[in-house]
């Protein structure tokens, strides 16, 4: 079966011009960040993921559960991979749960892009967060648009402003809401003020970086996991729409033990079989998560539930 082609990555401002989010993403800052294209099988799929060492590819849980074949295409270069394992904890219907984390091992190592420095503080909340990947884009007024005549990487901007779940211990997941322009009510949880390159992750994006820089550089704070239609039950990364990364400062010691062959950490390393979700391209088929599970809002909890459906699955909820 042939590889599915995407189209452009992350929904954009409707008042920005284009250009401006590929050359974000074209920084060496984000050079790290590359292509997965992936068999299974029953299909084909395209994600995205981040280099993290010369030979280790960081990426989605989603993205490795259920793969046959995965390549990474960085640069110019397409690397094949040897081996992949997902967080054991990770369940394809609760995103939420916050375990939707897994690496590439590749065949041979990446001599000329530099790994992403993995974050490894818990200052994450209301930081500037860049999104790097691979999905479909479009506007905020659009939602994104199917267009399958290209690929690009693009980066934008958000505000990190939320953690789930609220819980005793330390939380998984990072939330951000695509703020519009000059109208507060479609701001899902935190500031309503859109950054200069406001952006969102749409289908494609799985696996890809979230970025930040805390005066020491550019880190990797998060792992695209899922969108969802907060606002208005459609998660098609219109405004108002939310996005959430698996955090990865949370998962260092698992990252790090699954690199060694050891599982420690939050969860143990999976095998290579498995369902698949949200923000993956694959043959022209969309399915969806309907949610209900609980979700932090400043002074409010907002209940989604994760049931997959269809060959490209991405989680919307609805307020109750």
């Amino acid at each position: 079966m042939a590889i599915a082609v995407p189209a452009y990555s992350g929904t954009i401002r409707h008042d920005r011009d284009d250009l401006w989010y590929l050359d974000l993403g074209a920084l060496s800052a984000y050079a790290s960040v590359g292509r997965v294209d992936g068999t299974t099988s029953a299909y084909s799929f395209l994600a995205s993921g981040t280099l993290i060492a010369p030979d280790w590819v960081l990426t989605a849980a989603h993205v490795v559960k259920g793969a046959t074949s995965l390549d990474f295409t960085i640069g110019d270069t397409t690397y094949a991979a040897t081996s992949w394992v997902a967080n054991s904890k990770f369940q394809s219907g609760n995103l939420g749960a916050g375990y939707d984390i897994g690496l590439i091992h590749l065949g041979s190592a990446v001599s000329d892009v530099p790994p992403a420095k993995l974050y490894t503080g818990s200052a994450e909340l209301g930081r500037t967060g860049t999104s790097v990947g691979y999905g479909m884009t479009g506007t905020g007024l659009s939602g994104y648009v199917v267009n399958w005549s290209n690929i690009q990487k693009r980066a934008g901007e958000n505000t990190v402003d939320a953690f789930y779940p609220v819980r005793r211990g330390t939380p998984n997941v990072i939330l951000m809401d695509f703020d519009r322009p000059e109208l507060s009510s479609e701001s899902s949880f935190g500031s309503a003020s859109p950054l200069n390159l406001e952006y969102l992750i749409a289908p494609g994006d799985s696996g890809g970086g979230l970025f930040a820089d805390f005066g020491s550089g550019t880190e990797l704070i998060g792992v695209h996991s899922f969108g969802w239609g907060i606002l208005d039950g459609n998660p098609d990364s219109d405004y108002g729409d939310a996005s959430g990364d698996t955090r990865v400062s949370v998962f260092n010691s698992w990252i790090y033990g699954a690199m060694s062959g050891q599982t420690v950490g939050p969860g143990k390393g999976g095998g290579k079989k498995g369902g698949r979700s949200s923000f993956v391209l694959d043959d022209y088929e969309f399915g969806y998560f309907d949610s209900f599970t609980a979700v932090p809002e400043p002074s409010t909890l907002v209940l989604l539930a994760m049931a997959s459906l269809g060959m490209l699955a991405y989680a919307w909820c609805r307020r109750s």
